[in-house]
């Protein structure tokens, strides 16, 4: 894990933002949140989706590959129920 606070170019007052008040502190999970709910992301920093895609360019560059691809995959809910035989 890759802590927002090693990020020099990440802003600080996003970062502190995003700390304080909602527990994120790495840039997998700032990067996981901005790809998978950009819109509330952008609501909950004030922000532009552009200003958005520039924190998400930031943090993508210090983190893998793997991890990158798997957060763009599309999510795929599936159903739960009672399993009759």
């Amino acid at each position: 894990m890759k802590p927002l606070t090693e990020i020099k170019n990440f802003p600080p007052q996003f970062r502190d933002m995003l700390s304080s008040q909602f527990g994120v502190n790495s840039a997998e999970a700032f990067f996981e949140h901005a790809t998978r709910n950009a819109n509330g992301v952008q609501t909950a920093l004030k922000i532009s989706a552009t200003q958005l895609a520039e924190l998400v360019k930031i943090v993508e560059g210090y983190l893998t590959p793997k991890f990158v691809k798997n957060c763009l995959k599309p999510v795929t809910k599936h159903s739960r129920g009672v399993i009759v035989d």
